[in-house]
């Protein structure tokens, strides 16, 4: 069975995770024979690798046919992510006002899904156009309103005072905070959670790409930006994304309200 191609070091891979998909499907290519892959509960087959000297045009092509065939084949979505909203989000909303909430790469919706079901307004973004319309239809079943936007988001337009939520579940790099910070509204919530740094010496790849955050990291980023830390932890756990256990770091934060101006 063939896996994905390593990173190639001239091309700038904006998402993290394809190493960790390169590396689970490296360990299926060792355990896994001919029969278990006709089970129905065998993970997918691997996505075909990316063409050679491909362009960063053709780089984001392949990248969203990419996670449009693991997010929503049946035996990865049962093996290999959690189809359940976050839990880290569900605790951080419990009890809060609702408004207007961004899902940062979406997905299928999981977390999106649950938010508009408890009266949030929600727009997800993603580059995954298959995974975007599966969110669609399952909105339509649940007989929510979900507005979702098909784009890359290290070159969407986050909008500026525009929402009282941003999650950020294993989709955040550092440079997405002063998106963040102008995004939100004051008194906005953020909520993230994603890979420790230790991640990188369990599913690094060759290249030397690194996954997740260092320790404190992410604390020190929007505790700079000026926010609030309300919740911040590094816990061994399993991550909503492999459903592998490794050290993760969850942070919620809130953006400070406009303060009173000292000016008469």
């Amino acid at each position: 069975m063939p896996s994905l191609s390593r990173h190639d070091p001239k091309i700038k891979i904006p998402n993290p995770f394809l190493v960790l998909v390169n590396a689970m499907l490296a360990q299926q290519d060792v355990s896994l024979n001919s029969s278990t892959m006709e089970s129905p509960d065998s993970p997918a087959a691997a996505y075909p690798p990316r063409p050679t000297n491909a362009t960063p045009a053709q780089y984001l092509d392949y990248e969203r046919g990419l996670w449009n065939h693991f997010l929503l084949d049946a035996a990865w979505r049962r093996t290999r992510f959690n189809a359940q909203p976050n839990a880290l989000l569900v605790e951080a909303v419990r009890g809060r006002a609702t408004g207007m909430a961004l899902d940062v790469n979406m997905g299928e919706g999981r977390n999106a899904l649950y938010l508009a079901q408890h009266g949030w307004q929600v727009t997800g973004v993603d580059i995954a156009d298959k995974a975007l319309a599966f969110a669609q239809q399952r909105a339509q079943q649940l007989g929510v309103l979900l507005t979702t936007v098909e784009h890359d988001v290290t070159t969407y337009d986050w909008g500026s005072s525009q929402w009282d939520l941003l999650v950020l579940c294993y989709a955040d790099e550092s440079t997405h905070v002063a998106s963040v910070q102008a995004a939100l509204r004051p008194g906005g919530l953020v909520v993230l959670e994603n890979f420790h740094r230790d991640a990188t010496h369990t599913r690094g790849s060759a290249s030397g790409q690194v996954i997740g955050f260092a320790t404190d990291e992410l604390k020190s980023l929007y505790s700079a930006a000026g926010f609030e830390i309300i919740r911040y932890e590094e816990p061994i756990g399993v991550a909503d994304f492999s459903r592998e256990t490794h050290r993760l770091v969850k942070l919620v934060a809130q953006k400070p309200k406009v303060a009173a101006s000292a000016d008469r």
